[in-house]
């Protein structure tokens, strides 16, 4: 990484006063810090994934109500 950038950053850092400007780029310099968990996935859960993605785009899906609903009624059999 290039000196040039860190020394930048912090002469800025240094000259600002506004807090919510400063607590944001903390949390976006502490999340470059973390992994990514896309990557921690497997290849099969990523492509499970996927292919929720593109049945929710179609519509093939049901709501969180009418699955209740459902449930409701297969614990009445």
């Amino acid at each position: 990484m290039s000196d040039i950038i860190k020394q930048e950053l912090h002469r800025l850092v240094d000259r600002c006063d506004n807090e919510m400007l400063l607590e944001e780029a903390k949390v976006l310099l502490e999340a470059g810090d973390k992994k990514d968990w896309w990557n921690e996935l497997s290849e099969e859960d990523k492509n499970l994934i996927m292919e929720s993605e593109v049945q929710y785009g179609k519509g093939d899906f049901i709501s969180h109500e009418e699955l209740m609903k459902r449930f409701d009624e297969w614990k009445k059999k």
